[in-house]
């Protein structure tokens, strides 16, 4: 796993530079089209069950930015995408994670497939921080030397057991991926619910990544369970706790 320090960052910020170069060119080139892009065929296997962490990452405030018939705007958010989504995923990769689905404005991650639950449960913790110090330190300041508005985003995780199972059709003859992988169960769920209650620009997280995170880390954990919130532990009243992970990377 990757260690926090200057030559981590230094290469996260050469793999942005790489992303971007030729960007807007990219961007101003979009056409009309009628025909989706293919997929490699990947073969439909059957679901295995697992411990891992998921991983919720979302963009506040994107509809706005798509609600706009002036395609100079929209060919801003796709520009602002194409900075944001490839630096958090390969933030992701580096902390053992694989991309379970990217919504558009947003990343649902699962890290820590063949790891313990207290690997996965920092790993998801420091990807977090480093996704969000890029947010601050990279890619914001780029893209308002562009006089693209800033990215505000929330993160939500958990960890506990999941099912990874493939959905869809045999591809055959079909010139498109017609299957996908997929992550169901209580972890995702709660994950998914966690990110919608986050606040901006912060790191919520479910009781079990508290309880595995470092123990020189559990001064960063405050209390966000809400009023009305209905998850309980199995065979128990007492209530599955949502947390706040307010910690941040040193600058380097």
């Amino acid at each position: 796993m990757p260690t926090w320090n200057k030559d981590y960052w230094d290469k996260i910020k050469e793999d942005f530079e790489t992303n971007i170069d030729g960007l807007q060119d990219r961007v101003d080139t979009v056409t009309n089209g009628q025909k989706a892009p293919s997929l490699d065929e990947i073969k439909i296997g059957s679901g295995r069950k697992m411990r891992a962490a998921c991983l919720f990452f979302d963009i506040r405030g994107f509809t706005s930015r798509t609600n706009s018939s002036d395609i100079d705007k929209l060919k801003e958010t796709l520009y602002m995408l194409n900075c944001v989504i490839p630096t958090v995923m390969r933030i992701i990769y580096d902390y053992n994670g694989y991309i379970e689905k990217n919504t558009g404005d947003g990343i649902m991650a699962i890290i820590g497939l063949e790891d313990d639950d207290s690997v996965s449960s920092n790993n998801a913790l420091d990807a977090s921080l480093t996704i969000f110090y890029a947010l601050k330190h990279l890619i914001n300041p780029h893209l308002q030397s562009k006089n693209i508005k800033k990215v505000d985003a929330r993160i939500g995780i958990d960890l506990g057991q999941i099912l990874i199972t493939r959905i869809g059709l045999p591809t055959g003859t079909s010139k498109y991926q017609r299957n996908f992988l997929t992550a169901v169960g209580p972890t995702a769920n709660i994950a998914s619910k966690i990110q919608n209650l986050a606040s901006t620009n912060k790191i919520w997280v479910g009781d079990q990544i508290k309880k595995h995170a470092y123990e020189s880390n559990k001064d960063y954990f405050k209390k966000k369970t809400p009023d009305d919130w209905t998850w309980i532990y199995n065979k128990s009243k007492n209530k599955y706790n949502v947390w706040e992970y307010d910690a941040v990377w040193i600058e380097v």
